[in-house]
């Protein structure tokens, strides 16, 4: 089942041009990529839909974790195949493929969500492009791809089956009950062994409550210009990294990040994700970048989920 041939007869086409080429692509399922891609959503496209969309993918992180932890398969023998970027797969199980679940899980949500076929194309190619970038640098066996795709379609599924359901019943609970549930529900990853869990908790965790004070206190809009969309992109990027930046360079200074394992990254990135729903929305309002939110007749304020 866990069988090498299929690498071997694929790296056979092994150059130059190639590995580079497919060492850019799988960079794609990085856990980085997903730090600019949901803050980006959240402020030019729709800060709901990025809610909804953390919930997905942090839903569909942990179905993957889960997985790899009761398996614990070894990934390919460097002995039998040539490995690639191997760097970024240390300490990690090999089944499923965690990069091609969250490739197909990121772009399959956002084609069902926008629902054009040249788009939808778009994320399939992307999806196989990694997933068999993964087997190319000699990183995971096809069968992991194969598993990691079909989980990730599969959660996809079932999510957009009950989510709307579950949603609804939430709806009525307090703002606090909001709040907590935000922070809770993502500490959920931290119980089975994984790779970068802090970050992607601590992310996770500031996007969502971040959302829940959004509504609460600013009730920022997606609504604005290209240009002032530009803008705000640009600005909300450089202080997620120049926050990522110093926060980490703080951590080491004070000796915090070498207390836990995934403590000082998750407390790091709990910062990010705060920044990219409440405060970089805060200063786009007051910079004057964001449209004031339009109130309906007979429109209420509860939060939604």
């Amino acid at each position: 089942m866990f069988d090498s041939s299929f690498i071997v007869w694929l790296q056979q086409f092994s150059n130059g041009f190639l590995d580079s080429f497919f060492t850019i692509i799988t960079t794609v399922g990085n856990p980085e990529y997903y730090m600019i891609a949901f803050p980006f959503i959240y402020w030019c496209i729709s800060k709901r839909m990025a809610y909804r969309f953390t919930i997905f993918f942090l839903l569909s992180t942990y179905v993957n974790t889960i997985v790899k932890g009761f398996t614990d398969v070894a990934r390919p023998c460097s002995s039998e195949v040539r490995v690639l970027y191997g760097d970024s797969t240390y300490g990690s199980s090999s089944f499923p493929s965690g990069h091609t679940q969250g490739t197909a899980s990121f772009w399959g949500y956002l084609a069902y969500y926008f629902k054009n076929r040249y788009f939808t194309c778009f994320a399939v190619v992307l999806t196989a492009l990694v997933g068999l970038s993964r087997i190319y640098l000699g990183l995971h066996f096809a069968i992991d791809v194969v598993a990691g795709l079909f989980i990730a379609i599969m959660v996809l599924t079932l999510f957009n089956l009950f989510y709307d359901k579950v949603a609804s019943r939430l709806d009525g609970l307090s703002w606090k009950l909001k709040v907590g549930l935000s922070t809770v529900l993502p500490l959920l990853l931290l119980v089975p062994p994984g790779h970068d869990k802090g970050m992607l908790v601590g992310f996770a965790i500031g996007l969502m409550v971040g959302y829940q004070l959004d509504k609460r206190y600013l009730n920022f809009s997606n609504s604005a210009t290209i240009a002032k969309q530009g803008v705000k992109f640009v600005i909300g990027v450089v202080g997620l990294f120049v926050l990522r930046v110093v926060l980490k360079e703080l951590f080491e200074v004070i000796g915090f990040s070498a207390l836990t394992e995934h403590g000082a990254d998750m407390v790091r990135y709990l910062f990010v994700g705060l920044w990219a729903s409440y405060f970089a929305p805060y200063l786009f309002v007051k910079l004057g970048l964001s449209k004031e939110p339009k109130i309906e007749i007979g429109q209420d304020h509860r939060v939604k989920v």
